[in-house]
């Protein structure tokens, strides 16, 4: 989750419980203002209906205000308490039953106790107390929204040089050359996070460059040397006067040379795809640079009696032009190293995907381990273990899926352009 979003939600989350602890709230000081108000109103008519009675010693009849519904009960020498409450009564003038505030209170009359009832229905305040609080709560929603607009619009604008900073990285690559520029900013936050980003990639770029120039003089110093004893190597071997244990000592020195002289090209090769120093893609003719490829294995597969079948249909992708026939050849190569004599390959290209299989070993690869350098099963251990991870590399570097399949004695290894 991004961090504007998170920091959205947890503002929203706090404001939606503001709206409905206020809303509470206002709706519980209308109600004790409303019932306040009413016990005024209804005091006020007590002290009329008092006055009434002291001036002309008698109840009123009639009584003249037509909201208060008034009625009175002898309760003899009982004097009651005063108190005021929400009930429910027929109204006569609405012939309905509604929701009033009555209040009761004693009047002395005639040498007697009477319980005076004066009732008030409340529906017309109620309508104005929900109408009140309807435009509140609509005000304070229109508030909170408005609040949440401005506030997302406002981080956007706040955050909107971070994730420049954030793109300009993203498309970082170590082989360029010139200086990374970040966009301007007030924040100092943002100015300290693209200043230390700046000196980090500098020296990222001094180390990268130090690498593959070691890797490179290395690569190719070790080359030389290497070339020079295979060479010596390979006339001590046509030499006569070697005896049958010299030439076979001579001989096992000259697999370890051109298998130390192989393993110092893949290595190379890896840095080389690690390093992305195959950028250029290019569209190509997969279908024809398959059949190419098989052709130039077609005599290696005959000698080991290896069964070709191959059902091609159109493809093309886009990818480095070196790095594609790197792959074809580790591919057509695993499939020959980790086959059995007598066996089959069967090649299937469709429109974007790319399938080889053969026949090996009756149990299947360890595919936690399979795409790791030197990487080895018991059966071919004199490899150096590093084809599949240099088609993994390749495939992560093109953009592209490798992955493993094993089914009836057959392993496949599909590739996803």
């Amino acid at each position: 989750m991004k961090l504007l979003t998170k920091y959205s939600l947890v503002n929203l989350i706090i404001m939606v419980a503001i709206f409905i602890v206020s809303s509470l709230l206002l709706y519980k000081f209308s109600q004790l203002i409303l019932i306040r108000e009413m016990n005024a109103d209804l005091t006020g008519v007590q002290k009329k209906v008092q006055e009434y009675v002291k001036q002309h010693n008698a109840f009123p009849v009639g009584f003249p205000l037509d909201e208060e519904e008034v009625s009175y009960v002898s309760t003899g020498s009982h004097e009651i308490t005063r108190t005021s409450e929400l009930t429910r009564m027929f109204s006569q003038r609405e012939n309905k039953m509604h929701n009033f505030m009555k209040l009761d209170f004693p009047l002395w009359f005639n040498k007697n106790w009477y319980k005076i009832t004066i009732a008030k229905p409340i529906e017309g305040m109620h309508h104005l107390s929900r109408a009140l609080i309807t435009i509140s709560i609509s005000t304070l929603l229109l508030i909170i929204l408005i609040w949440i607009l401005l506030n997302s619009i406002l981080l956007k604008r706040l955050w909107s040089p971070f994730y420049e900073s954030m793109d300009i990285m993203r498309n970082f690559k170590l082989g360029e050359t010139g200086s990374l520029v970040f966009p301007k900013t007030s924040t100092n936050e943002f100015s300290f996070m693209n200043g230390n980003l700046l000196l980090a990639t500098e020296k990222a770029k001094q180390d990268y460059l130090l690498l593959k120039e070691f890797t490179e003089n290395a690569s190719h110093e070790m080359q030389t040397p290497l070339s020079i004893i295979r060479s010596k190597l390979d006339m001590m071997i046509q030499e006569e006067e070697l005896s049958q244990k010299q030439s076979e000592l001579a001989k096992e020195a000259y697999s370890s040379i051109k298998k130390l002289s192989g393993l110092n090209k893949s290595l190379l090769l890896l840095a080389k795809i690690e390093n992305q120093q195959f950028d250029n893609k290019e569209k190509m003719n997969l279908t024809k640079k398959v059949e190419e490829k098989i052709e130039q294995f077609r005599e290696l597969w005959q000698g080991s009696n290896i069964i070709i079948t191959s059902v091609l249909h159109e493809s093309t992708c886009f990818i480095n032009p070196e790095l594609l026939d790197i792959l074809l050849n580790n591919l057509f190569s695993n499939a020959s190293n980790h086959n059995i004599p007598g066996g089959f390959i069967n090649i299937n290209l469709a429109k974007n995907k790319l399938m080889v299989s053969n026949s090996g070993s009756p149990t299947p690869l360890d595919e936690t381990k399979l795409f790791t350098r030197f990487y080895k099963t018991p059966v071919n251990s004199n490899r150096n273990g590093l084809g599949l991870s240099i088609i993994k590399q390749i495939a992560k570097a093109s953009g592209i899926d490798a992955v493993y399949q094993y089914t009836e004695n057959t392993h496949s290894f599909i590739v996803s352009f």
